[in-house]
């Protein structure tokens, strides 16, 4: 008994054991390493082409993941790295509602925002504050824009090694 591919118009449909008799009875040709959906040219088998629309929606989610990651992680302002994990980003996004509202900053403010590295970066007054949310804004953009970058190029990749070489590391193109 051996392993035998199972060809109905050129393509893999299944595989079988069966004797040799048999198999060439049917037209079964010897599945080697032949995976279902696999082409058979009458020599060799050629795999599948890779669904390229399926790839580009894969590649598109890993993008909108990897932007969501980076505008999760941490902003720069004034040299120091700020926390922006959800925790971070949900006491600046208050701070900032209650400078919009208020024109002020909050009742016990510290003075400052700290830094990853555990100083302090000054935010003495309302244009400080400005200039910091101003800085998480543009850290947010920027990873939009190079989402959109990358996105471009997927749409114009052809290929499913186009795709694969697309990630967030890279150079925008």
């Amino acid at each position: 008994m051996a392993r035998y591919a199972v060809i109905h118009g050129g393509v893999v449909q299944n595989h079988a054991l069966a004797d040799d008799v048999f198999a060439a009875a049917q037209g079964w040709v010897p599945a080697g390493d032949s995976q279902v959906g696999d082409r058979w040219d009458g020599h060799a088998f050629v795999p599948a082409p890779a669904d390229l629309d399926a790839l580009k929606a894969a590649k598109n989610d890993e993008i909108n993941a990897a932007r969501l990651a980076a505008n999760f992680s941490h902003f720069e302002h004034a040299g120091k790295q700020i926390a922006c994990d959800q925790l971070s980003r949900s006491d600046i996004d208050g701070t900032n509602g209650f400078v919009a509202l208020y024109g002020a900053l909050p009742p016990g403010w510290p003075g400052g925002w700290k830094a990853i590295d555990n100083t302090y970066v000054a935010i003495a007054d309302v244009a400080a504050w400005k200039a910091f949310y101003a800085s998480m804004f543009a850290a947010g953009n920027a990873n939009f824009a190079h989402a959109q970058a990358l996105k471009e190029a997927l749409a114009a990749a052809a290929t499913a090694e186009e795709v694969a070489a697309i990630g967030w590391g890279m150079e925008a193109p």
